[in-house]
């Protein structure tokens, strides 16, 4: 047992030996990526698309909006070139490339909204990006709500105006009807008559003015929807006494005047209550509050620090282990190994002992000069570190895996790149694993860097334990690799002498 361990570990210092005397490689491997974050840091403003627009503003304007306001608006979202009111112009600036979008605001009366049609706002762009695509269509979508908001501002706005104004012609119909009901007799039907008639074109001269429930559906205020019902009821309700003063008995047309008098007193309730009501209340009742419990999310530097960490220990170790064996083998080493004797085990674990050792030192100090860019420290520094050997362990054994079935160093490194591009896609690395059909899972979880994502943003970032699933899977990794290695390697280290 001791001189297999002798063995083991002067294939280890072997190894660690071969790194430790080449400074540029380790400064390289620690301190480039270093170099790369920090520069990104400094010089990342923004992950949105940068999308340059001009706006097309009807030249006769839409009421109730200010256009410098809507340009405002726009210019927060879009890298605004300029307000125009020439379409042609507009579609030539989209087409010489001067512009990636064209924004089209067509003439908008609030009359237009009755009718089945509705005015377009036109959004057109000749991009190729996918995420610039969706980006547009979800600013269009809200500049969209930031229009109908303005628009019914200036209706609700008015439309208290015109409440207020129609609240004192019912007061004065109250009063005529109250008094017409104290002495009711036969001469007081013809006076009645006439207040019921002039009574009914101001109440569809407030409908109206209000703003359409077709265009608001979806927010109309309580307030509102209260207005619109007891206006219905009094019109209909005078409609009713309309007929009855005509050709009813005395009794009913009486009757019918008291139930008209209640309805006109609700109606005014309701129209104080609308009256009272913030204009924006009545337009859109619902508003949004974000809270964040942590405080704020992460700088996308911050975010992406544990990903990044990730990754660089991942190519780190499967880099140094992909060349490990190839190198031996195509220097003629496993020929001696065989006539020392050496057992292939021996080999393997010396090796693995030194490649884990040096990407977990490398990964630690790593670790400590993200601080610098104010990535926190893991919570808890013993589960960061056991997770770390853990990820340096299934590199290690990916690598060697990719040793064993390339013959050459072209090979190995043609292998390692390949790996390099599947643990960006499918690692959840900048997309989520959840956006993939089932068939992507099986690569995910097969790479090491998958599950050490999550745990390092779980240790680092929220401050939790790192989960029994990432720990389980590294194993998983480090045992499916490594006995595949055996079963491969053994052959052919047997085979050299044959």
């Amino acid at each position: 047992m001791r001189e297999y361990f002798t063995k083991v570990l002067a294939f280890f210092a072997k190894e660690f030996h071969d790194v430790r005397r080449q400074p540029r490689l380790m400064l390289s491997l620690i301190g480039g990526p270093l170099l790369v974050l920090a520069a990104f840091g400094a010089t990342f403003r923004s992950s949105n698309p940068f999308i340059s627009t001009v706006l097309v503003w009807p030249k006769e304007g839409i009421p109730g909006m200010d256009q410098d306001e809507a340009a405002k608006f726009i210019g927060e979202n879009f890298n605004l070139v300029g307000v125009i009111d020439d379409e042609a112009q507009a579609m030539k600036m989209l087409e010489d490339g001067d512009v990636d979008v064209v924004q089209i605001i067509p003439s908008i009366q609030i009359a237009e909204f009755t009718g089945g049609s509705r005015p377009e706002i036109k959004v057109i762009s000749r991009t190729i990006d996918p995420s610039v695509e969706a980006w547009t269509r979800s600013l269009a979508f809200g500049e969209t709500n930031y229009i109908n908001r303005q628009i019914l501002t200036r209706e609700a706005t008015r439309a208290q105006d015109k409440a207020h104004e129609v609240d004192g012609s019912l007061g004065e119909a109250l009063d005529e009807y109250r008094t017409i009901t104290a002495f009711f007799d036969g001469a007081d039907v013809e006076r009645a008559y006439t207040v019921t008639v002039e009574l009914q074109p101001v109440l569809q001269e407030l409908l109206d003015f209000l703003p359409p429930e077709s265009l608001a559906q979806a927010n109309l205020a309580p307030e509102l929807t209260s207005l619109y019902h007891d206006i219905r009821l009094l019109a209909d309700d005078l409609k009713e006494l309309e007929q009855v003063l005509k050709e009813g008995e005395l009794p009913v047309r009486q009757e019918r005047l008291e139930s008209t008098i209640e309805e006109i007193e609700s109606l005014q309730v309701s129209i104080e209550v609308f009256i009272e009501v913030p204009t924006v209340n009545v337009i859109s009742p619902v508003r949004e509050t974000y809270t964040n419990l942590r405080g704020g999310a992460y700088s996308l530097v911050v975010f992406f620090a544990p990903a990044v960490l990730a990754l660089l220990v991942q190519q780190m170790a499967v880099t140094l282990a992909s060349l490990g064996l190839v190198r031996e083998r195509e220097m003629g080493s496993f020929e001696m190994f065989r006539v020392a004797p050496l057992r292939f085990t021996q080999l393997l674990l010396g090796k693995s002992l030194a490649y884990i050792l040096f990407v977990s030192i490398a990964g630690g100090i790593l670790t400590l000069l993200l601080s610098l860019l104010h990535v926190p420290m893991p919570a808890n520094p013993l589960q960061f570190l056991f997770l770390l050997v853990l990820l340096a362990s299934a590199s290690v054994g990916i690598g060697f895996l990719i040793s064993s079935v390339s013959r050459t160093d072209s090979q190995a490194i043609q292998l390692t790149m390949l790996l390099l591009l599947l643990s960006i896609f499918f690692t959840g690395f900048f997309l989520p694993i959840t956006g993939f059909a089932w068939p992507a899972w099986i690569i995910a979880l097969l790479i090491p860097m998958t599950h050490a994502i999550i745990g390092f943003k779980d240790v680092m970032l929220t401050g939790t334990s790192v989960g029994v699933g990432e720990l389980g899977g590294l194993i998983f990794i480090v045992l499916l690799s490594y006995g595949l290695v055996l079963w491969i390697m053994r052959r052919q280290y047997k085979q050299v002498l044959d």
